[in-house]
């Protein structure tokens, strides 16, 4: 077992900066997008060559925790941005557009051999796994033509690979997490269900078979519509979502599931001894970074601090 202790000893000094529900507050109420750029460079988020600063926030991110974690303990972290640059990858070939602004560093594979592989249709460069997602991918967007059904096809074989990579681990910390990731996953994707009056046949493909909740009442309470969702979820350990389902608010809906996520992370504030402060950290230090990056836009397009407020999501501090 990898001894974590030097690595969280890093990890509590790095949490210190990060940024505090007062930081965003005053991120959110500056005036106007220079001001918040220079609010947020005076709070470390800086670019040596006047690049996007939120960029080089999340490579810099990336590089500390390579510092402290093996690749095994990292690999669900890293998934879900294979799965996003297959998607990202599919979409700019079948659109015969430029991908490379839609693909992200970070995950197990370059993201450039993922788009390679989707243009050529040559897989062999990949992992197993990845080369089977991505070869399933544009068959359906060949046979169907249909951009809904390769992402679902994409999301649920992230979940899959995540929920896999997790059990590899061993650690209860990354198996809850886990399993955390497949539940909002699943809640989202049923609310989207019912509201838009999928059958059960739709909602069976789309919904995720795995986590908590029980699945298959999950999906006959979507395509019964929003009313019989909100009853199964509200028993549920998610209950507080119904109301966010029910009011129609699929933007709340999405920040409450991250905050729920967000809340299980605040566990591993009283780990010492496993990779779960490390995992933690690089949970709040993404959303932090998507915080000032969704307010720092929204102060370019001028939107008011009310509309930014409702979208940004919990911080860690």
């Amino acid at each position: 077992m990898k001894e974590y202790t030097y690595s969280i000893a890093r990890v509590r000094a790095k949490e210190a900066s990060l940024l505090t529900k007062q930081d965003i507050e005053q991120l959110i109420s500056a005036d106007g997008y220079e001001t918040a750029l220079r609010f947020a460079r005076d709070r470390g988020y800086r670019s040596d060559d006047n690049s996007d600063v939120t960029a080089a926030a999340e490579k810099e991110l990336w590089s500390f925790i390579e510092e402290l974690a093996d690749e095994e303990t990292i690999r669900v972290l890293r998934l879900p941005t294979d799965y996003h640059n297959i998607k990202a990858s599919v979409k700019a070939v079948f659109s015969e557009i430029d991908g490379e602004d839609l693909l992200l560093d970070g995950g197990t594979a370059d993201k450039k051999e993922i788009y390679m592989c989707v243009k050529t249709r040559e897989y062999k460069e990949l992992d197993e796994r990845l080369a089977r997602a991505c070869e399933e991918a544009v068959t359906i967007i060949n046979r169907t033509q249909d951009g809904q059904l390769c992402d679902i096809y994409v999301d649920n074989a992230m979940l899959k690979a995540v929920a896999d990579a997790a059990e590899e681990s061993g650690d209860a910390f990354v198996k809850k997490y886990a399993d955390m990731l497949a539940d909002t996953s699943n809640l989202k994707t049923a609310y989207r269900c019912a509201v838009s009056g999928k059958n059960l046949s739709f909602t069976e493909n789309a919904v995720y078979d795995g986590g908590t909740l029980n699945v298959s009442e999950l999906e006959r309470a979507a395509a019964a519509g929003i009313d019989a969702l909100c009853e199964f979820v509200r028993p549920t350990g998610y209950g507080e979502c119904a109301e966010y389902m029910k009011s129609g608010s699929a933007a709340q809906l999405e920040k409450y599931c991250a905050d729920e996520i967000m809340r299980f992370m605040e566990s591993a504030k009283y780990e010492s001894f496993s990779c779960a402060p490390i995992i933690a950290y690089y949970y709040a230090k993404t959303a932090e970074i998507n915080a000032v990056r969704l307010i720092l836009s929204g102060k370019l397009n001028m939107l008011g601090d009310d509309m930014i407020r409702e979208r940004v999501r919990m911080t860690y501090v």
